[in-house]
């Protein structure tokens, strides 16, 4: 008959573990941008605030995309 794929758990749990890896860069990016938009010397916060906030949503959709991966891929192109 027609079979339902499984979820690969290792796979799912490495894109979980992506996510989870994004919130600090999530929280700590915009604090630093707004620490560097009212400081004297702006670079030293805005430099690794821009470089956090990037890293966010670079590691958020990495994790979204390997949860897919785990749920919707055949074990043909895994």
């Amino acid at each position: 008959m027609n079979e339902q794929p499984s979820t690969d758990r290792e796979v799912l749990s490495k894109g979980v573990r992506r996510l989870l890896l994004s919130i600090p860069f999530f929280i700590l990016g915009p604090i630093l941008i707004y620490l560097g938009a009212g400081s004297d010397h702006p670079i030293i916060f805005l430099m690794p605030g821009i470089a956090f906030a990037i890293l966010a949503v670079v590691f958020m959709y990495q994790g979204i995309q390997t949860i897919l991966d785990s749920m919707f891929k055949t074990n043909k192109t895994r």
